[in-house]
């Protein structure tokens, strides 16, 4: 479906096995691809290399957790400028209830991820954090009810 320019298709079959399983060994990738252990090896090498992967990281099941309530938070600055936009991000990433922070188009410029144990604790980072933000003007809520699908990982063809 994706296309990464400059790969062939045996380099999208690896990054497709790796991001369904960064876990799984050279070999085991070796057998999925019908190559060799160190040809392998050497285009994950490549790969990670050339900054075709980011990072490896291990995916926590959260419905597993005790409290979690999810929301996004879509917020419009009252300043548009560039220098505006760069402070507030900055600021956000500081977080640890933002998930992400994305720059969007439309009515508002910014969509955050927030999780949080409870609405007492939304409520809170939202009143101490967010809003202490100066240039945070108006902002919509959105809760997640339920989450239907969630991938992390592109198809690559």
């Amino acid at each position: 479906m994706f296309k990464i320019q400059g790969l062939d298709p045996i380099n999208n079959e690896i990054l497709n096995v790796l991001q369904r399983n960064a876990e799984i060994s050279v070999k085991q990738i070796a057998y999925k691809i019908h190559k060799s252990e160190s040809a392998t090896h050497e285009r994950i090498k490549f790969l990670k290399k050339g900054g075709f992967v980011k990072r490896s990281v291990l995916l926590l099941d959260y419905t597993k957790f005790h409290k979690v309530e999810m929301a996004y938070v879509l917020v419009r600055l009252n300043d548009h400028s560039s220098l505006a936009a760069a402070n507030f991000y900055q600021k956000v990433k500081t977080f640890d209830e933002v998930m992400e922070c994305s720059q969007i188009t439309g009515h508002f410029g910014f969509q955050l991820k927030i999780v949080t144990t409870c609405s007492r604790a939304f409520y809170i980072f939202f009143e101490t954090k967010l809003k202490a933000i100066d240039i945070v003007g108006e902002t919509c809520t959105n809760y997640v009810l339920a989450e239907h699908k969630y991938e992390t990982a592109f198809k690559l063809s």
